[in-house]
């Protein structure tokens, strides 16, 4: 369904963008099954990595409709930057998250529903079909996400946590700040007193159909645990320059494949590489379907000019064998690079380089306006426009 050759992304954004005006404001909603026509671009896997950056993608909207026209379809692609914003801002929440998942691991271990619902053998019809459809395509409408995330939490009563993580695993566009956050956010942890209950009568409609699911749903959302509430915004620290006369390497990773175009413009870099970490990926048991997605999409950027490495200790033996004084690098958002950000510095210390992070303008343009809810967000929309234009 999804392939790794740029030229399909490029393929894809072309065939969609005729489609992202109006008539996708009107029929969005609508997840019409596998091998139907969707009314939704399917690009978020190809976002998610920056193959197609946000910028580049409202940009290719606005050559074909309005800024009017194209309002929804540009507030979906800023949606993903905001999430990411947001969580740079309360880095907290991913560790919440992570000890909250642990705890959940521990406590469901032996719930028959719970792994039911992983294997699609729940026997209610719809679960079932978006959990074969997940692990099966590594994709799914937006609609059926918020579905699912709703039965699964208000319905059945699972935690909320391990629900985002089946998802986390399996997602070819799943990133952490928009799936966990996205999750919290149907839970009513997001905005507080605000929760999203799925009905039947929703799903048959929009499914077109295909479901009529005879469950009794939740009327009222689950209560909110107090330790799960969001801390205030943090203040979003400037980073450092780029020292001069140094002999300076860029890496990339697959958070941010769109910084081959910037990252470095004003320095004279040497040396390029690539860098997806895999023993990350396998920490968090992320489905060997997703690495490899985001393995070959970072190669075929890359690759045969520079080379991808998978292990850290590559990364480290290239910036010896290059004589690197300062390593460059697109700053990752809030998640698992979080953690492998650390001991790369760490190691890279050990060597006398100094690792320098930067970031995309487009960023830089929307971190200090993720303090709250979307909707104060993305009044900073038409001044980003502004700029692309």
């Amino acid at each position: 369904m999804f392939i790794c050759d740029l030229l399909d992304a490029r393929t894809a954004l072309e065939a969609f963008m005729p489609r992202a005006g109006l008539e996708y404001a009107r029929h969005r909603n609508y997840d019409t099954g596998s091998g139907h026509v969707m009314h939704v671009s399917r690009l978020s896997p190809w976002v998610r990595l920056r193959v197609i950056p946000e910028w580049e993608l409202v940009t290719e909207v606005l050559q074909q409709h309005s800024a009017t026209a194209a309002s929804k379809f540009i507030d979906e692609v800023c949606w993903r930057t905001y999430w990411k914003c947001w969580l740079r801002r309360r880095p907290a929440v991913w560790d919440a998250y992570l000890t909250e998942l642990e705890e959940n691991r521990q406590q469901m271990a032996d719930s028959k529903l719970y792994h039911a619902l992983l294997s699609a053998e729940s026997g209610i019809d719809c679960m079932d079909a978006w959990a074969r459809e997940l692990t099966d395509t590594g994709y799914l409408h937006n609609h059926a996400r918020m579905w699912f995330a709703s039965i699964w939490i208000h319905t059945l009563k699972l935690p909320w946590a391990l629900g985002a993580d089946f998802f986390f695993r399996h997602l070819l566009d799943g990133d952490p700040a928009s799936n966990t956050l996205s999750w919290r956010w149907v839970a009513g942890l997001h905005t507080e007193g605000k929760a999203y209950l799925a009905t039947a009568e929703n799903i048959k409609k929009y499914s077109d159909g295909r479901f009529d699911p005879q469950i009794q749903f939740a009327t009222t959302p689950v209560s909110v645990c107090c330790s799960s509430r969001n801390p205030p915004a943090g203040k979003l620290e400037p980073l450092a320059s780029l020292p001069e006369s140094k002999r300076v390497g860029r890496l990339l990773h697959e958070e941010d494949l769109s910084a081959l175009h910037w990252l470095g413009d004003e320095a004279d870099v040497i040396a390029t590489a690539g860098f997806i970490p895999k023993q990350c990926y396998c920490e968090h048991d992320i489905a060997p379907s997703v690495f490899d997605f985001r393995h070959h999409s970072m190669k075929g950027i890359l690759e045969p000019k520079w080379i991808v490495y998978t292990q850290l200790s590559h990364v480290i033996e290239w910036a010896q064998a290059t004589n690197l004084d300062v390593l460059l690098m697109a700053e990752p958002p809030i998640g698992i690079w979080s953690q492998i950000l650390s001991r790369l510095e760490n190691e890279l210390q050990k060597n006398d380089i100094q690792l320098v992070l930067q970031r995309h303008w487009w960023d830089e343009h929307f971190h200090p306006h993720a303090q709250a809810g979307f909707f104060r967000f993305k009044k900073a929309i038409p001044a980003a426009i502004e700029q692309l234009t």
